[in-house]
């Protein structure tokens, strides 16, 4: 079975680095960006090693440049300029779509990632084992004890 989007590198680039940008060119980016990450959610295990490294590739790189250990990621003066300008004229809109659709592409990626090492099942069946584990040691709260321990959370 193949995966139902063909990875371009050149696409990769600009969902991570437009060059300019305008309001209906981030929200095509974003589509693509969105339908990606479904792709990757539902067929991680179709894409190609090459394609899978791409994407790793990239997530890297954008956790690197949050963490500002990398500079692969900064954006162009006109980059930055154009942001500005959507700002300025108030479409964020577009901004956010786009923002989310990077932050749902990299959680399927790292998830994907997660997924296939093999002590992920183990490890996780150990923490939820060890949490039910508490769980049954720890005695339940009452309806006074929660209403007491919610009125200082709710304030």
């Amino acid at each position: 079975m193949s995966v139902a989007i063909t990875i371009n590198p050149d696409e990769i680039q600009q969902i991570s680095q437009p060059r300019t940008v305008n309001s209906s060119r981030l929200r095509v980016l974003a589509r693509k960006t969105e339908a990606l990450a479904i792709a990757v959610e539902n067929q991680w295990q179709y894409f190609s090693p090459k394609e899978q490294e791409l994407l790793e590739s990239l997530i890297y790189s954008s956790i690197a440049h949050l963490e500002g250990k990398n500079n692969t990621f900064i954006p162009s003066f006109l980059t930055r300029l154009s942001l500005a300008w959507i700002l300025i004229k108030g479409e964020t809109d577009s901004l956010t779509e786009y923002l989310q659709a990077l932050s749902r592409l990299k959680n399927a990626v790292l998830d994907a990632m997660e997924r296939e090492n093999p002590t992920y099942n183990q490890v996780m069946t150990e923490v939820v084992k060890d949490a039910l584990d508490e769980s049954e040691e720890t005695p339940l709260m009452t309806s006074d004890e929660f209403k007491e321990w919610l009125n200082p959370v709710s304030d």
